[in-house]
């Protein structure tokens, strides 16, 4: 990481006062985005009904069917949200199909004319997916995927073509998308490494880090303020997180983030977990305090289907986050209101897969794992829909995990008790001051 050159670099800076810029070149103004992250947009065209779809959708359940009337609900809100560009946190697409992507693009398209910028990072799904296929009946049958120089192609509108810098080992590049205001995209994804199935963790070379401090250096040299993006977490989210699913923070995050930090980049977006949170992260004290904010993005083809209104406070360095989510869409949801029918579709979904983790993982007997899955379910939503507030109910069963004899069991009890435990800031509404690391709940500064 060549951390101490790093250091000197930074020192140097300091030293000759080229950070003075930083307090005298910003405009006194606001500047108001939108994020979404994991929209896994499918062609519907490559099938999305018969026996082969449905096997798809029994172990991962999102609404794949509905991402295109959601993908469509999200374009008319923002257009509605008077903002001036979008951030996508990578995961565009279902498995990176072709198609799927080039739909995808034609829908962002409408949102550039209609005076949004668009601007996209890569996901896990997204690049060179072996897993991309079409659906017909019984059949699964293998569609053409993109490379990464076809993800440029095909997304040049919508931030490559308005790079100021290109990381030239990584689909990673630094736009401005508004005057004294730099957004670094950061390609985490490993997809060069894809052979029969695509790796879900994620990871930055040496290169791509120090692409990522120089132009963090140049942005502060240059009076701008600077936030990233990226796919994968850089702070865990709760505190096992790391433990027990290593594959949704980047590796060796506790370095990057604090590399991050200490280099001056205060606060990234993110997606890939499904979940709406917020996380702060800080090293040293008083003065010498450096600190990192993740703010990570739920899924729009998840519930609650959300989406973040951020404002950024230009002259005071203060990030207003506020959280909305997808109300109705066009599509047959069988009279059910959206949000319910989303809650629906994920209880379904997570409460089979938290009994086979308890089974294949854990190796608890079926039935005792059908009792706790309702509990890990439970657990799982309230993460995803951020501001985890546990009942006295939910806290009776942990302590009952956590004092089982079988260590299994302990585990699980261990892990509710770190998923139900929130740590500040809020995470659907909260202001952040990227100057100083305080932070608020709510929309209103107290």
């Amino acid at each position: 990481m060549k951390t101490c050159q790093h250091v000197m670099r930074i020192c140097i800076f300091l030293a000759v006062g080229c950070l003075t810029a930083f307090s005298h070149g910003l405009a006194a103004q606001e500047v108001r985005f939108a994020v979404i992250s994991d929209a896994h947009y499918f062609d519907n065209a490559l099938g999305v009904t018969g026996e082969a779809f449905e096997a798809y959708l029994a172990v991962d359940r999102k609404m794949i069917a509905e991402s295109e009337a959601i993908l469509v609900a999200t374009i008319d809100a923002l257009r509605a949200a008077n903002v001036q560009f979008l951030l996508i946190s990578g995961d565009l697409t279902k498995d990176g199909e072709l198609s799927s992507h080039q739909e995808m693009a034609n829908y962002l398209q409408i949102l550039e004319d209609s005076g949004v910028d668009v601007f996209v990072i890569p996901g896990n799904h997204d690049v060179n997916n072996p897993n991309a296929v079409a659906y017909d009946g019984p059949d699964t049958i293998p569609v053409p995927n993109i490379s990464p120089e076809e993800f440029e192609g095909i997304y040049n509108n919508f931030g490559f073509g308005q790079a100021l810098s290109r990381d030239p080992h990584s689909l990673g590049y630094l736009a401005e998308p508004s005057p004294g205001l730099c957004v670094l995209a950061m390609d985490s994804c490993r997809y060069r490494e894809n052979l029969d199935y695509p790796i879900v963790g994620g990871n930055f070379s040496a290169e791509t880090l120090d692409w990522i401090f120089n132009q963090i250096v140049w942005a502060q040299a240059n009076g701008k303020q600077i936030i990233g993006m990226m796919h994968h977490g850089i702070i865990q989210h709760f505190s096992m997180q790391a433990l027990l699913f290593v594959d949704y923070v980047v590796d060796d995050w506790l370095q990057i983030s604090r590399f991050f930090a200490d280099a001056g980049l205060p606060l990234v977006f993110t997606g890939h977990f499904h979940a709406q949170d917020v996380v702060k992260r800080s090293w040293g004290v008083g003065e010498s305090e450096t600190f990192l904010f993740d703010a990570e993005t739920g899924s729009l083809v998840t519930y609650p289907a959300p989406y973040r209104i951020v404002t950024l406070d230009m002259r005071r360095r203060h990030a207003k986050i506020e959280s909305h989510t997808i109300a109705e869409i066009n599509y047959d949801t069988n009279g059910i209101p959206f949000p319910e029918y989303a809650m629906a579709y994920l209880e379904e979904d997570m409460l089979l897969i938290a009994h086979d983790i308890l089974v294949d993982v854990f190796g608890l007997d079926s039935e005792t794992a059908e009792t706790l899955a309702p509990h890990v379910m439970e657990a799982m939503i309230a993460h995803y829909s951020g501001d985890e507030d546990p009942t006295p109910a939910n806290r009776w069963v942990i302590q009952n995990c956590l004092h089982n004899p079988d260590p299994a069991i302990r585990l699980i009890g261990a892990g509710l008790h770190s998923v139900w435990t929130d740590p500040a800031p809020a995470d659907n509404h909260v202001i952040l001051d990227l100057a100083t690391g305080a932070y608020w709940k709510g929309d209103r500064l107290p």
